[in-house]
């Protein structure tokens, strides 16, 4: 019993331990935000939004370690992938910023893995934004730049976004469509079978309607011959009464056609 007691005590206790470090461990405090922080990021963003379409693209040409170790050698440590992500960003926003009038100063924040540096660009066609945001050994891991829009500009761009969506897929479904109604004229497909069946019927109909032509006629022709035997067993039967010819003899006459009047 009391080793049992023992052991729940232990759980207990190792329960207990567990969470506080475990709050220890989410408590961690924020970075502090120093003044080469401030200046790094200001540094960067100044150089960003001065930088012309000949310069980029002498950095976009570069490795990102030399891109680093170009901006090493003035003190700043930057991520090269990161500078020209963020440049790349820039360049494409450049023409609606319009020329840069004022950058304002940086609105910095930290939590416990990163420090963030927000500046207020103000161009001569709209206002944006650039963040810019180091680990904590200063060191710039991303840089991004939006511009503002407004409501209607919003909702002409979603609005064009739709319609853009929505011609895709006709089109795409027109294309299928299209596809579908050619595979009739394949070798082998149920199309071509009909085809060939509609084609195939007026023949077949009209070698039927000879063929019962044909049956018709050969019946004329046996109920002709009937006929033909019974007229000339009739004439001969007269002629035999009246004393024309002899009993039973046909050589008198010959029955060469008959014609029915309807």
């Amino acid at each position: 019993m009391k080793s049992m007691k023992n052991k729940i005590i232990a759980l207990i206790m190792f329960a207990v331990l567990s969470f506080s470090l475990a709050g220890c461990a989410g408590n961690e405090p924020d970075l502090d935000i120093s003044e080469i922080s401030i200046a790094e990021a200001s540094g960067i963003v100044g150089g960003i939004s001065s930088t012309d379409e000949m310069a980029a693209a002498d950095f976009m040409d570069m490795d990102d370690d030399d891109v680093e170790d170009f901006f090493g050698q003035y003190g700043y440590k930057i991520d090269g992938a990161a500078f020209k992500n963020g440049l790349d960003g820039w360049l494409s926003l450049k023409e609606e910023f319009g020329d840069v009038l004022s950058i304002s100063d940086p609105e910095m924040s930290s939590n416990d893995s990163e420090i963030t540096a927000t500046f207020i660009i103000l161009g001569s066609r709209r206002t944006g934004k650039c963040v810019v945001v180091m680990d904590s050994k200063n060191k710039i891991t991303s840089i991004t730049t939006s511009a503002d829009y407004s409501i209607v500009e919003n909702m002409e761009k979603a609005g064009l976004n739709t319609l853009l969506g929505m011609g895709t897929t006709f089109c795409i479904l027109i294309f299928l469509s299209l596809i579908i109604s050619l595979f009739k004229l394949l070798p082998g497909s149920g199309g071509m079978k009909a085809k060939e069946d509609k084609k195939a019927a007026p023949l077949d109909n009209a070698v039927s309607q000879i063929a019962e032509r044909e049956a018709i006629a050969s019946e004329n022709e046996i109920e002709n011959g009937e006929l033909v035997a019974v007229i000339t067993a009739a004439i001969a039967a007269y002629e035999s009464a009246n004393g024309l010819t002899a009993a039973g003899s046909s050589d008198g006459f010959v029955v060469r056609s008959i014609r029915r009047h309807y």
